[in-house]
């Protein structure tokens, strides 16, 4: 996943996005992925030419890829999850949830932003997935997307913070201000920052900005 993000209060992060190669695909086999979806996305023309690339390269994926079965017991945990809300007479509501996370993310992830402050964001998160919104009901098919769109939403929340933390920089290009990292695009931070999640620990890694290569050759032979 590519860090940056546009100005803090937006919703919109152009410059963040999951890593794909030249055929959409990302580092999961099979999984292949288009329009706003990516890194920097466009506008209706761009998801709909990317959408019909990715859909092409999916399809060559899968006629090449002998079918698997289903995973049984990855199946049921999955329901017990996803329905869990359905079950619960009590508890919290989605758009409590909902604006206690923007609470967390506006305190703690702001327009300016330093180490200790993104720390306590990620600890706050924590303890918000794990009381909270372990307990929230849906009392309807419609509240129940909406729980499980906003379990998503934390996930991402701390995507945003654990990118924050990674770069160590200010950035003009980016609108991102580390009141502890002042300096605005120091020479050796003109990179792109990678988070992923490797078991249960957050991995950082680094791209140049250029990282695509030539982009008239790999176009054609893509």
């Amino acid at each position: 996943f590519l860090e940056g993000t546009s100005p803090a209060q937006w919703r919109n992060g152009a410059h963040a996005g999951p890593m794909v190669d030249w055929d959409m695909k990302s580092n999961l086999d099979g999984l292949y992925i288009a329009g706003e979806g990516t890194f920097s996305p466009g506008d209706h023309s761009f998801a709909a030419a990317t959408g019909r690339y990715a859909g092409r390269k999916a399809a060559e994926f899968a006629r090449s890829t002998d079918e698997m079965g289903a995973d049984r017991r990855q199946i049921d945990a999955e329901k017990l999850r996803v329905y869990a809300p359905v079950y619960r007479n009590t508890g919290m509501d989605w758009k409590e949830l909902n604006a206690g996370i923007c609470k967390i993310l506006q305190d703690y992830c702001g327009e300016l932003k330093n180490e200790e402050l993104l720390t306590i964001g990620l600890k706050w998160l924590d303890e918000l997935e794990s009381g909270e919104a372990a307990t929230a009901r849906a009392r309807n098919p419609h509240e129940l997307y909406r729980v499980l769109e906003v379990y998503n939403i934390i996930t991402v929340g701390r995507m945003m913070l654990e990118a924050s933390r990674a770069r160590k920089a200010s950035s003009s290009h980016l609108d991102f201000t580390r009141t502890d990292y002042p300096e605005v695009d120091p020479p050796e931070w003109k990179k792109w920052v990678t988070i992923k999640l490797d078991g249960g620990d957050v991995k950082v890694g680094e791209l140049a900005l250029d990282y695509y290569g030539d982009m008239e050759k790999n176009y054609q032979d893509h």
